[in-house]
């Protein structure tokens, strides 16, 4: 490329002004021979970009580092100089080019910082354009050839973020460990200015007795620092340990140091948003999105627990892991759920507990329940006459779900609403409304698995209350007639009899 005055700097004025100075004589020479007419060009002044160097070598970059070059612009002219764009032809993902424009008086100069961040292992070579009122050369471009190359590279790795001693005896120091690992390709440098900062602990709290400042970590090796905590005080103590090195993506890490409680440091918070009365067969919904970091360390992470549940709930949390897990409520009775966050240091909140009470929304609700897998029991719920057992359409079961029991409507008509095949249950019949009489209650071992002897449980709610719970051992085949209850009086009574074998598989 043809460039217009010799100056690569702004230390050599009479260099820079070279090119307009050849140009004024060239306009003197033109006069004296045409004339100083009106139209002459003798004394029209005019800039003069002048660049240097005449291109950019970047060369072969490793990726993920970065590397800058400086580029001089000169205004050599005689009139001010407007550069209205300075850019980049392709690749301008990869490239910071500052400033984008510029204004120069005559001899002024302005320094442009290329500034080259490789993405990948590619050839970013490209141009440079810099358009200006230069009237000769409204348009300059310089070369720039870069391309990113693979090399060694150190990564800074610290675990754990978070050291916690816990609570310390004053006067009784204890020793706590983090470790710096360097997971990548070249040596890691530990630089000076790595130490404690920040904090609330007092000096000498606070010890560390492995100083990793100085030290090179080679590939895949690793240094640990070993920290003593010597409370002076119950009170709590924390403060947090820099470690600066040479890594280009992470040059600078740092861990949480908290002993006795930690005092003044702000822990996360876990926060449940959730109903705390539902219906079984419900889905509800756990929020704990409205958890916090006080000091900012976030994202956050959950931990969900299902810490309780009804003695005949099989029922899991849709994610644990979730910000807001879901829950099929499938028996009545309590659900007891906890949580905890952590924040992006791996410190953790308190655990915090919320409690749902499933109520039965109908008059009457008969849940069923067994402790074997592999095994598949029925529950069953005559009316009227109990030697209408699998007959067709007295019994609610498997073979009859919903049958239609009265005039009513859709109100006193049963409604099998689980029928579990694999084990453990729950099996539930409702009715929302009942009609006056008797109701008989029955399970029923249709299938042994591998599953053998069973205890089956039955819980029967009267009006979202528990009115009676029974259990019994039952073996395949086998019919255990549970209880009666007698509408309206709201009574549940308790069958005696032996259990006995049936041979019915199916209504009739």
């Amino acid at each position: 490329m043809e460039q217009r005055g010799a100056g690569p700097h702004p230390g050599a004025p009479w260099e820079r002004a070279s090119g307009w100075r050849v140009r004024a004589l060239a306009a003197v020479a033109a006069g004296a021979v045409a004339g100083c007419g009106p139209d002459s060009n003798l004394n029209r002044l005019y800039p003069d970009l002048v660049v240097a160097p005449e291109a950019l070598s970047f060369g072969g970059v490793v990726v993920p580092y970065d590397a800058a070059l400086e580029l001089q612009l000169i205004n050599a002219g005689r009139a001010t100089l407007d550069i209205g764009s300075i850019a980049m032809e392709s690749g301008a993902a990869v490239y910071t080019v500052s400033p984008a424009t510029a204004e120069l008086a005559p001899d002024e100069s302005v320094a442009v910082l290329v500034t080259f961040d490789p993405a990948t292992y590619l050839d970013y070579s490209t141009d440079l354009v810099i358009g200006s009122n230069d009237p000769e050369q409204p348009q300059i471009r310089v070369p720039v050839d870069a391309q990113g190359i693979d090399g060694p590279v150190p990564e800074l790795s610290l675990d754990p973020l978070s050291v916690d001693w816990g609570e310390v005896v004053p006067g009784m120091p204890a020793q706590g460990l983090f470790t710096i690992h360097n997971t990548g390709t070249g040596p890691l440098e530990i630089l000076d200015g790595s130490g404690l900062s920040e904090g609330s602990a007092a000096e000498g709290v606070f010890t560390v007795l492995s100083d990793p400042a100085g030290r090179t970590v080679e590939p895949g090796g690793s240094y640990p620092v070993i920290v003593e905590y010597g409370p002076t005080d119950a009170l709590g103590d924390w403060a947090f340990y820099d470690v600066r090195s040479n890594d280009p993506l992470q040059p600078e890490a740092r861990v949480l140091l908290v002993g006795n409680g930690g005092g003044s440091y702000e822990y996360p918070v876990a926060v449940i948003e959730a109903e705390t009365v539902a219906a079984p067969l419900q889905t509800v919904t756990f929020d704990g999105s409205g958890s916090y970091d006080p000091q900012g360390y976030e994202p956050l992470t959950w931990t969900w627990t299902l810490f309780d549940q009804p003695a005949g709930s099989s029922t899991r949390l849709s994610d644990v892991g979730a910000s807001a897990p879901s829950m099929f409520l499938d028996a009545a009775g309590v659900y007891t759920v906890i949580l905890q966050v952590e924040n992006a240091i791996g410190v953790q909140s308190a655990p915090v507990t919320h409690q749902l009470i499933a109520v039965p929304a109908d008059d009457l609700y008969v849940l069923l329940s067994w402790n074997t897998g592999n095994s598949d029991l029925d529950l069953h719920l005559v009316r009227d006459d109990p030697a209408l057992y699998f007959i067709s359409p007295d019994d609610a079961c498997f073979c009859n779900p919903n049958p239609d029991w009265g005039e009513s409507g859709s109100g006193d008509d049963p409604q099998l609403a689980l029928d579990n095949r694999v084990g453990y249950g729950p099996e539930n019949i409702n009715v929302e409304s009942p009609a006056d009489g008797q109701y008989h209650v029955k399970v029923h071992y249709f299938q042994d698995n591998s599953g053998g002897s069973t205890e089956a449980t039955v819980e029967i709610h009267l009006s979202g209350a528990l009115a009676a719970s029974y259990s019994r051992v039952l073996t395949e085949d086998q019919v255990w007639d549970v209880a009666t209850v007698s509408l309206p009086e709201g009574l549940v009574t308790e069958e005696t009899t032996e259990n006995w074998e049936s041979t019915y598989r199916a209504c009739q």
